[in-house]
């Protein structure tokens, strides 16, 4: 405590403390004001065991007053999870998970198979994931856990974020490389990509050189419009999850292939049909069968399961751009050609039964 002449204690007056008070209420109010400019990178510096950028964060939160959510990184959890929460703290604007998973029921990959799903943005060949439901989801095989472990990482943003970006993608990736070495996955650290592709619609023509060049040679029918064709082929054939897709470009509906590589894939393709489609009592959901509004083809590909999906389901106008017969055809050729580029063994086509929707 700072002293006046003759030792006496030093008290400021009562007009001196109004002062400190309002210079204090000023700094406090300006400190809130420009906290939107400033939080990302102070929550970078703090949260997800320090595996995040500043930078990116300030693309992916909301220009508000914010708070850290829980932060388990560093813990000793074995799910690691933290994020950011709205000022209130009753809802989150970023939330960041990553744990090991053996495919048993209620995991974390279990919300991304409850549909028949479009992967019209998978990420580049260097990082094994998709875009989810909610936003990236990355998958990997944890060689130091025994086969059968994966690690997965998720990143969902409910701040700015309504599609892919760069910087959920690179967020994810950051925080994978740093759970993995946490949780002892043993995976190898993925590079941080430069950016997500744009999403970008061929003619048939022009698709024939890209993976889905399959398109441009198989026997179309006319598109319900009456339009041209398009082809969406975002993925090329070392991608972990591949992807072509048939867009009736006058209407807008699309009939969506998607190949799925790794024994991870088993038990959400099962969850996936069982969900979908009213089978039978001795079928099981380990087969090759089309539903009404999709279809699944199987095979073993390096040694480990693959998963084909053509997805029929109409978004746009009610109606499906194919059907069910066409779909059929086009799914034998897609995993067909899928089997061929990858050394692909036991492939497993549909036959022609339609099973119905599940109620």
């Amino acid at each position: 405590m700072a002293t006046g002449i003759r030792g006496r204690r030093w008290l400021p007056s009562g007009r001196t403390s109004a002062i400190v008070a309002v210079v204090v209420a000023v700094l406090a109010g300006g400190g809130w004001a420009a906290k939107p400019v400033w939080q990302p990178w102070w929550y970078a510096a703090r949260l997800c065991g320090g595996h995040l950028s500043g930078g990116e964060l300030a693309d992916l939160l909301p220009d508000e007053r914010l708070r850290a959510g829980r932060d388990t990184f560093g813990s000793g959890n074995r799910v690691l999870r933290c994020g950011v929460d709205e000022g209130d703290g009753r809802h989150f604007v970023l939330r960041i998970e990553a744990q090991t998973d053996t495919g048993a029921r209620l995991g974390p990959l279990d919300m991304e198979f409850g549909i028949p799903r479009d992967v019209g943005h998978p990420f580049p060949a260097s990082v094994p994931g998709f875009y989810g439901n909610f936003g990236p989801v990355i998958v990997q095989d944890c060689p130091k856990l025994g086969r059968g472990h994966r690690l997965v990482t998720q990143v969902y943003s409910h701040g700015v974020e309504d599609g892919p970006s760069t910087a959920s993608l690179r967020t994810a990736v950051r925080i994978a490389n740093g759970a993995g070495a946490e949780l002892g996955c043993g995976a190898k650290p993925l590079p941080l990509p430069d950016r997500v592709e744009p999403v970008r619609k061929l003619s048939l023509s022009r698709a024939g050189n890209t993976m889905c060049g399959w398109l441009s040679r198989a026997a179309l029918p006319d598109s319900p419009s009456g339009r041209a064709w398009q082809v969406v082929a975002p993925t090329d054939d070392r991608a972990a999850i591949t992807s072509c897709s048939l867009i009736d470009s006058g209407t807008g509906e699309s009939v969506d292939f998607s190949g799925w590589y790794g024994d991870w894939t088993a038990e959400p393709f099962e969850r996936l049909l069982s969900n979908n489609a009213r089978l039978p009592d001795d079928l099981g959901a380990d087969e090759a069968l089309l539903g009404e509004d999709f279809g699944r083809a199987k095979a073993r590909c390096a040694g480990e399961s693959a998963n084909f999906l053509a997805n029929n389901y109409p978004t746009k106008t009610g109606r499906a751009a194919l059907s069910t017969g066409e779909v059929r055809g086009l799914l034998n050729a897609f995993a067909t050609d899928q089997a061929e580029r990858r050394d692909c063994t036991e492939l497993e086509l549909p036959g022609p039964t339609v099973y119905p929707r599940r109620g």
